[in-house]
C-alpha cells in the first residue's frame, strides 16, 4: 500500500520545486506526476505506507497524508521487548482526487475522483467529457 502527498508552488517560482522534491526524495518519496494547475505547479509523490518520516518539519506534512515520526524510547538491547507488528493501514484511494495526466493519452489531463478515472478531461485548459478507457 502506498501513501501520497503533494507539493504546490507558484508557476512564477517554478525553480523552488526542485529543492523541495530533493528534500522529499531523501525521505523516501517518489515522484508520481507534475501537473500545472492554474497559477500553480503541483507535484504528486508516493512512497510505501509505514515509511517513517525523520525530522520532518510540520509544514511539510500539512497535507495530513504523511506519517509522523515515532517518539524515541530509550531501552537496552538485553531488556527490550519485541516490537509488535504495525496494524494494517485502512484501505485508501490510490491517489488523492485531482487532475492527472490522461492515462489513455487522448487528452492532456483526466480527473481522478479518488477511486476511479472520470469522464472529465482537459486539453490546453479547455474541459471536455470523454468516457474513460476500461
Amino acid at each position: 500500500m502506498l501513501e501520497y502527498t503533494s507539493i504546490s508552488v507558484s508557476s512564477y517560482q517554478a525553480s523552488t520545486l526542485t529543492p523541495l522534491l530533493d528534500s522529499h526524495s531523501a525521505d523516501g518519496w517518489t515522484l508520481v506526476a507534475i501537473v500545472p494547475a492554474g497559477t500553480e505547479i503541483v507535484a504528486y509523490l508516493s512512497r510505501p505506507a509505514g515509511t517513517a518520516v525523520v525530522d520532518a518539519p510540520a509544514a511539510e506534512t500539512s497535507s495530513g497524508w504523511a506519517l509522523q515520526p515515532e517518539p524515541a524510547t530509550p531501552s537496552s538491547p538485553a531488556t527490550a521487548a519485541p516490537t509488535p507488528a504495525p496494524a494494517p493501514a485502512p484501505a485508501a484511494a490510490a491517489a488523492p482526487a485531482g487532475w492527472y495526466a490522461d492515462p489513455s493519452g487522448r487528452f492532456e489531463l483526466r480527473y481522478w475522483d479518488g477511486g476511479r478515472w472520470t469522464e472529465h478531461v482537459s486539453r490546453r485548459g479547455q474541459q471536455f467529457t470523454d468516457p474513460p478507457v476500461a
